[in-house]
């Protein structure tokens, strides 16, 4: 596996592929720095007018509501229908199932999307609430349901939509449907970090711009970032500077950590 994250990294280097990111204003300097330390070119938009523009350029597009407003959710829904078919588009439901607007959107937008990456509640949502509705388990981007939980729905929306879901959480999965992957790699101190997730989806979306097989490009690419978390944890104890070696963890591998973490398995 470590040898084909290599290669995939090195394609992603070699491309420098544009991925195009319609997310929210919490995450999105954390979301750009990590793209760029992997070696893909992050492009944020807030313009309507520009959208049509920046998908011919565009090697994918990644689209998170963690904040999502009526214009985000037009411009949102207007990028994920002109990608469609034609570059990877990658979704994260933030807080669906947290509001009716939150989980009507994330549906709409998941229709569209090629690869959908949440934790056990955004997923349940995705599956279980119809077009609308509240799930009062949810705690908006805090998940109360566990990822085995949610590995049937994450199963069942992948067969029925023909997508990616990726299920985040203290053991991720990824599955098309028909075949599942586990991911056990990773540091309890991830969730301490604001934004994680949505970082784990935009390199998710990096590495599907230079891997046509989105299945091994979710695998790869969740693994990756499990690995790299894991590695970082062994030095640092606190969240802000862990945020940092982090990033940095993504610029410079250290795939001989990587390498025995896997072997200890």
């Amino acid at each position: 596996m470590l040898k084909d994250i290599k290669t995939a990294i090195e394609k992603i280097r070699a491309a420098q592929p544009l991925v195009l990111n319609l997310t929210n204003m919490v995450t999105m300097d954390f979301m750009a720095n990590a793209l760029l330390a992997l070696g893909a070119a992050p492009l944020m938009s807030v313009a309507d007018e520009e959208i049509i523009d920046l998908l011919k350029i565009s090697f994918a597009v990644n689209i998170n509501i963690g904040t999502l407003d009526k214009a985000f959710i037009a411009r949102a829904m207007m990028a994920a229908e002109l990608a469609q078919g034609k570059i990877p588009v990658v979704f994260d439901p933030v807080g669906a199932g947290a509001s009716r607007l939150r989980t009507t959107t994330a549906r709409n937008i998941a229709a569209c999307a090629d690869i959908v990456r949440g934790n056990g509640s955004e997923i349940m949502a995705l599956g279980e609430l119809g077009s609308g509705g509240v799930d009062k388990k949810s705690m908006g981007v805090e998940s109360t349901i566990a990822v085995m939980d949610a590995k049937a729905t994450a199963m069942m929306v992948a067969t029925q939509d023909k997508k990616i879901i990726i299920v985040s959480g203290k053991e991720d999965i990824i599955t098309n449907g028909m075949e599942v992957f586990s991911c056990g790699f990773g540091t309890p101190l991830m969730k301490s970090v604001t934004g994680m997730g949505c970082v784990l989806t935009a390199v998710v979306a990096a590495f599907a711009a230079v891997e046509k097989d989105y299945l091994r490009a979710a695998v790869l690419a969740t693994n990756f970032f499990a690995l790299s978390g894991q590695v970082v944890a062994r030095d640092e104890k606190n969240p802000a500077s862990f945020k940092t070696k982090f990033i940095d963890g993504l610029h410079a591998p250290n795939w001989q950590a990587m390498e025995k973490i896997i072997d200890a398995l």
